[in-house]
């Protein structure tokens, strides 16, 4: 393996990790998802099935990070996106308490596995390249970029609030980027190994 490439693909991630980021966290779904669980369902069911997300968050996220330490930050990133992506799926389609339950899970585990792996593959890749003392500045960054898919996904699934579902399509569109962003540097990673 060639240092040069190696080094080149630490360097991409670097550089793409506060777009992976923003792309991740872009939830238009966010502002309308409950009036969303409502057409389909009783309150009483809309609350059964955000305790479903939070016990599955919680049951999941050291199994998530043990995954991260066993099979690589980039896997389960990967992994995390394509998580997200079905759950999005699910949820557009609508349907049964039974349907949203399963995507409330698969939510859950997208959440889980990114949780920490993020960073600490944004971390490593600085370390790795000498140049760790970059990490608070770059980590403002991406963390600006959050906060902004966070406003931008709110205002555009307030805006489309009258197809609830379609919210849900467009996080699944940025899944897709965050994911693909995943395999591409996956990809390249394998090469140089």
């Amino acid at each position: 393996m060639s240092a040069a490439p190696a080094q080149s693909g630490l360097d991409r991630n670097v550089r793409l990790y506060p777009w992976y980021a923003m792309s991740f966290h872009a939830y238009f779904w966010i502002t309308v998802f409950v009036l969303y669980f409502l057409q389909h369902m009783p309150l009483s069911s809309v609350l059964r099935l955000e305790a479903i997300y939070y016990l599955g968050v919680v049951v999941l996220e050291v199994p998530s990070g043990y995954f991260s330490d066993r099979f690589g930050r980039r896997m389960t990133l990967l992994l995390a996106s394509m998580f997200l992506l079905a759950a999005y799926l699910l949820f557009s389609q609508g349907g049964s308490f039974e349907v949203f339950a399963v995507a409330q899970v698969l939510l859950a585990a997208g959440l889980a596995f990114n949780s920490g792996s993020d960073t600490s593959m944004h971390y490593d890749s600085l370390a790795s390249l000498g140049r760790e003392s970059e990490y608070d500045h770059r980590k403002a960054i991406a963390s600006r970029n959050v906060l902004l898919a966070w406003g931008v996904g709110g205002l555009f699934g307030g805006a489309v609030a009258m197809g609830l579902r379609y919210t849900y399509l467009l996080s699944a569109i940025t899944a897709v980027l965050a994911a693909r962003r995943e395999l591409v540097t996956e990809r390249l990673n394998r090469l140089l190994e």
